[in-house]
């Protein structure tokens, strides 16, 4: 038996969420990104699949555009943490998935779970003003593993907590939220040995060059703003 909710996440994505009856965590714990927290040994984690639908871009410039902060960084930590819904404003069901509900029937949606990364900046290609090389960034990205259960979101891959090197395309949620990415295909990618900036999926863009190729390119947009 399955119930399917409808909540906005953090303002980027629109979610939809199938969730397992009797599988919902309550967010007494946080759980490492990628683990199986509170599984019992040998035991399978429950899979809770997510479907959301995300801002899509034509092209990198698009993205750079749109960016607040792009930075070059490693993951230096995660949390697995749950988000409670938006409160609903409107009436329009496309724009707020929870229209038609009380805001005391909202409240008892149930909260979307996410994985918050911790990233170190190696480099910032743009937002400056917002982020200095050294400064760490959480970064929020749809899924986890909490309390035995797996999120899973398909057009999501979970940043490594490893050397991998990553350029993130951000979007800012405010000052007590973390970031998130403009597009969790488009707006990821890693950086190879030769500074070769590579998408991590295959929706990301191809071709686009070194790092500081991609930074002088972010520098120009955002001067012609």
């Amino acid at each position: 038996m399955t119930a399917v909710r409808n909540v906005l996440a953090a303002g980027t994505a629109l979610l939809a969420a199938v969730v397992l009856v009797g599988c919902s965590a309550d967010g007494s714990a946080d759980g490492k990104a990628g683990d199986k927290a509170g599984n019992k040994a040998g035991a399978a984690a429950e899979v809770v699949p997510y479907e959301a639908d995300y801002p899509s871009y034509d092209s990198v410039d698009a993205l750079l555009k749109q960016s607040d902060v792009i930075v070059r960084g490693t993951v230096v930590g995660s949390q697995v943490r749950e988000l409670s819904p938006e409160a609903p404003t409107g009436d329009d069901p496309v724009a707020n998935p929870q229209a038609g509900l009380t805001p005391e029937e909202a409240a008892e949606s149930d909260p979307v779970v996410v994985t918050v990364s911790t990233v170190k900046v190696a480099q910032v290609l743009s937002g400056a003003d917002d982020v200095k090389v050294g400064d760490t960034v959480e970064v929020s990205q749809l899924g986890g593993t909490l309390d035995g259960v797996t999120f899973q979101e398909k057009q999501t891959t979970a940043l490594a907590e490893d050397d991998t090197q990553y350029v993130l395309m951000l979007a800012d949620q405010g000052d007590t939220n973390p970031y998130d990415l403009l597009n969790p295909e488009q707006a990821l990618y890693t950086v190879g040995s030769d500074d070769e900036v590579t998408p991590v999926a295959d929706g990301g863009f191809d071709g686009i060059g070194k790092v500081d190729e991609l930074a002088a390119k972010a520098d120009a947009i955002d001067e012609a703003k």
